[in-house]
């Protein structure tokens, strides 16, 4: 059996080699029965386990399992094993907020070693494995790193939107929102400089279980009304002549980013037509053709949803090949080389998605 050293950096995975071609192959076929198997691993701990805390957990637990597995799937086949520990670290921050320090991942990792070893054969098994033991192994040091991220505390500006936002106080929001249009030489600032940290700070705070449920979906319908709003109150802008199709990639529902995307676009000067979240691959392109866009903008909010993001890439090229597709989101930086040999531009912010669709033309 192929040994595994333990991991010797920050990574948590450095020492480990990407799995072969054959593993990932494996992984691929037998996805289905291995998400069974691991589902069904979690459900025979929970006979074991008498915490509480992780009695709570078994909903989203069950949920974790497969969501972590098309992640594996993700990384495993393109190459992108760097990014494991990052994401792992995301699950872990937010389970532990939810009063799991370790056990809640932990459970999640054992069943896919379990799964793994249990229906694919050595050497691939060992290679599949083999990360996410070590990963196991770093638990107790991303749980520690956890007490240190702390949110820096918020500007004034932002903290008494963020607190009318979160108890949807529309009038309060839009006030503040007029008040911080006033004097502004470039009001889609407002979206990059305020909108976007009040949504990243709702969305921390969730993470970290600070807010119900109900508390985060008047926040995200407050910001969509905001959204809305914005390019009424700064009134006529110049505009650039270009067409901007904006989209989340397939299986990705994830759409108020998209939705400030397109309402920054609007004020620097784009005709903009929005998607939303949800849509297959193939009804992108029929949107691409029928609209015939000068780019396409992408949001990947989520790393294990890259397949959707290449098919989504693939076919608006079949259709226009002299779009030019932009990837952006959370998900979009550790697939950057994926993406761009895949013919897209990766954007990491909403100014450089906007200079790179414009790129090369007499607007940039």
């Amino acid at each position: 059996m192929k040994q595994y050293s333990s991991p010797t950096s920050a990574s948590g995975t450095s020492a480990i080699a990407s799995p072969s071609r054959s593993a990932c192959a494996q992984f691929v076929k037998k996805f289905d029965h291995l998400v069974a198997l691991a589902q069904e691993r979690l459900q025979l701990e929970w006979l074991h386990h008498r915490h509480e805390n992780l009695r709570r957990l078994s909903r989203e637990l069950s949920e974790d399992v497969p969501e972590f597995g098309r992640l594996l799937r993700v990384v495993f086949c393109h190459g992108l094993l760097a990014a494991l520990r990052d994401e792992a670290a995301w699950y872990v921050a937010t389970l532990a907020a939810r009063g799991s320090r370790q056990d809640g991942f932990s459970l999640v990792l054992d069943s896919w070693i379990v799964a793994i070893q249990g229906v694919i054969k050595p050497p691939e098994c060992n290679e599949l494995a083999g990360p996410l033991q070590a990963l196991r192994e770093a638990l107790p040091s991303m749980v520690e790193a956890t007490g240190d991220s702390g949110r820096t505390p918020a500007p004034a500006e932002m903290d008494r939107l963020v607190r009318s936002i979160v108890e949807g106080d529309i009038g309060d929001a839009e006030q503040l929102l007029r008040a911080a249009l006033a004097g502004r030489p470039a009001p889609e600032s407002v979206v990059t400089d305020l909108l976007l940290p009040a949504m990243a700070d709702v969305g921390g705070r969730w993470e970290q279980n600070e807010l119900a449920i109900f508390q985060e979906h008047l926040a995200t319908e407050t910001v969509r009304y905001l959204l809305a709003i914005l390019p009424f109150l700064v009134g006529q802008r110049t505009l650039l002549g270009r067409t901007a199709l904006v989209s989340c990639v397939p299986e990705d529902e994830h759409a108020l980013s998209p939705l400030a995307l397109s309402t920054y676009l609007r004020l620097r000067g784009w005709s903009v037509r929005l998607l939303g979240g949800g849509l297959p691959a193939a009804e992108i392109a029929r949107a691409v053709a029928a609209v015939a866009p000068h780019a396409l903008f992408l949001s990947l909010s989520m790393l294990s949803r890259l397949e959707g993001a290449l098919d989504a890439t693939e076919s608006a090229r079949t259709v226009a090949p002299g779009c030019r597709i932009l990837v952006g989101g959370r998900g979009a930086h550790a697939a950057r080389p994926v993406l761009e040999r895949a013919g897209a531009l990766v954007a990491l912010t909403f100014e450089e998605a906007h200079r790179l669709a414009l790129e090369g033309t007499s607007h940039a």
